[in-house]
């Protein structure tokens, strides 16, 4: 161990002596040397990072068969009206009156081939338009807080939606049997939607 000495008038200076005891000569910062961490100070431990828990989704609630057939109610009430205010300005160019004279089927009004081929795109837009907009849902299903939806429950595409729509021929002809899946599959699915992959939900 070095010995310290005053630096002013040479007293020897004991260990951990601030100032010399003979002249009081503050002791110089020079004379102490380096400064020695012990060897037991350790730095604080970091706190384990706690894992990321995934949260869990919210439960989904699927719209039941009575809902959906409520909804197809109320969106069919509006297209046809849509579609009478429409054939109202020309009524002879989209419906056949019969003759005042005929009997059975032929006494009731038919569609001309033009009302046909206005009305399959008319309703092909409305169902794939409203339920690819910010909606997710026609006006009908919308009143009874339902929403179209793919299997993870984001929004689907027009592209979906029209596959969708289309696909519900193949449900009507079944006898209307791809309609009625919705009451017994677990997802409230009907055919047409395991066909395009969708879902129909309902907002709590």
């Amino acid at each position: 161990m070095a010995i310290l000495t005053c630096e002013n008038c040479g007293a020897e200076l004991p260990e951990g002596a601030s100032s010399c005891a003979r002249c009081e000569s503050p002791v110089s910062v020079a004379q102490l040397g380096p400064v020695y961490v012990p060897q037991s100070a350790q730095p604080a431990e970091e706190s384990p990072v706690q894992p990321r828990v995934a949260v869990p989704q919210a439960h989904l609630a699927y719209a039941g068969f009575w809902l959906r057939a409520v909804a197809y109610l109320i969106d069919t009430i509006i297209v046809s009206v849509a579609l009478a205010l429409v054939g109202s300005f020309y009524p002879s160019a989209f419906v056949i009156f019969p003759d005042a004279h005929a009997t059975s089927r032929a006494a009731l009004p038919q569609l001309t081939l033009l009302a046909i081929l206005l009305t399959i795109p008319i309703v092909w837009l409305y169902y794939a338009f409203f339920e690819a907009s910010s909606w997710q849902a026609t006006p009908g299903k919308r009143v009874l807080r339902l929403y179209v939806t793919d299997l993870q429950g984001r929004p689907i595409t027009f592209a979906r939606a029209t596959i969708r729509h289309f696909a519900k021929i193949i449900s009507s002809l079944t006898f209307l049997v791809g309609y009625f899946l919705a009451g017994f599959t677990e997802k409230k699915q009907a055919l047409h939607d395991m066909i395009a992959s969708c879902l129909v939900l309902r907002r709590p």
